[in-house]
């Protein structure tokens, strides 16, 4: 079956010619690397493509003993065979998970991104290459499907995107989102590409693994057909409704040079145009997993004359009204530990 899914290896290397295109092979970038056969195809491919200037980033979560600390030393290993530059990065994720009230998920993801801004300040390099592939975006869009999202969220992934994390712009690219799993185990075979493989991805650990190993299963036992190319459809469709919605919406009231909001404009936006802006402020700013009832917390303290004057947002992040602008408060240097 043929569609918005790639499923040999010729079609992934039909992506070669579009990814040079779009992504200049000259320039230098990082690679986010976990030792998993996702972002170690991805690896071969980028050097296979002609990207020959890449700096490995590795982030050991602290979260399976010596399993994570062997994937740290694997891509170490194999970064020096190549001649690679790496960075290992070690967090606490689960600490930070019950000091932020996270999801043990939503935690690592957020420490990962940081762990990618300190390496990319410290190297000048704010391109990133993700591994993240077809299946991953099918799992995301059902993800936000269940939270209630809108259309952004049903878009799923981007093949780029950017994220402000502790004042870096990272700008994040996904070349594998066409590309499916089997594409890739098959890729690796064919190459030779060792892996290492996390022994919790064949458990229920994560909203994600469910999904994946019981949701999917059963939806396609109910329709009698595989549901990611209508998946993937969808989520291309919302995507086109939220570029168009986006061109639409004008730009943020912009207090100069602070950055932040001018209230009394804000308060002036029709509800729909004011909370879609407001969501995407949040998210260009860096706070994690927002949605609708952070928009509503935001929009209560910009609508308040009194209190709230300040709401707390996820990632120990805080929106604040003040003097008629409307900012928000990074973690602080205790939280990004």
């Amino acid at each position: 079956m043929r569609g918005r899914l790639k499923r040999n290896e010729k079609e992934l290397h039909e992506l070669g010619h579009p990814l040079r295109e779009r992504w200049d092979p000259s320039l230098a970038y990082l690679v986010a690397v976990s030792g998993g056969v996702d972002s170690m195809v991805l690896w071969h491919w980028l050097r296979e493509e002609g990207y020959e200037n890449l700096r490995v980033v590795h982030v050991e979560h602290g979260l399976r003993g010596e399993a994570s600390e062997a994937d740290a030393a694997f891509v170490a290993a194999e970064a020096e065979r190549r001649g690679i530059p790496c960075e290992i990065r070690r967090v606490k994720a689960a600490a930070f998970a019950r000091e932020k009230k996270l999801s043990l998920e939503v935690a690592a993801r957020e420490l990962r991104y940081r762990a990618l801004a300190e390496v990319a300040r410290e190297h000048d390099c704010e391109r990133v290459f993700l591994a993240h592939h077809a299946d991953d975006r099918v799992e995301t869009v059902l993800m936000h499907l269940f939270r209630g999202a809108g259309s952004r969220g049903l878009a799923g992934m981007a093949s780029e995107s950017r994220r402000s994390v502790d004042g870096v712009e990272l700008t994040l690219l996904r070349p594998l989102l066409t590309v499916s799993r089997e594409t890739l185990l098959a890729y690796a075979g064919d190459h030779g590409i060792a892996w290492r493989e996390d022994a919790s991805n064949a458990s229920d650990f994560t909203l994600r693994n469910r999904i994946r190993r019981r949701l999917l299963p059963e939806i396609a036992e109910v329709v009698g057909r595989d549901p990611r190319e209508a998946i993937l459809r969808a989520a291309d469709l919302a995507a086109l409704d939220e570029a168009w919605s986006m061109e639409m919406l004008g730009n943020l009231p912009r207090r100069q040079p602070s950055g932040g909001l001018e209230v009394a404009a804000l308060r002036t936006f029709p509800e729909a145009r004011r909370n879609r802006l407001l969501l995407s402020w949040l998210r260009e700013s860096g706070v994690p997993d927002c949605g609708f009832f952070e928009v509503e917390r935001v929009a209560a303290v910009l609508l308040s004359d009194s209190r709230p004057a300040k709401a707390s947002l996820p990632g120990g992040y805080h929106v604040r009204r003040r003097a008629g602008e409307l900012f928000i408060e990074g973690p602080s240097p205790g939280d990004r530990e």
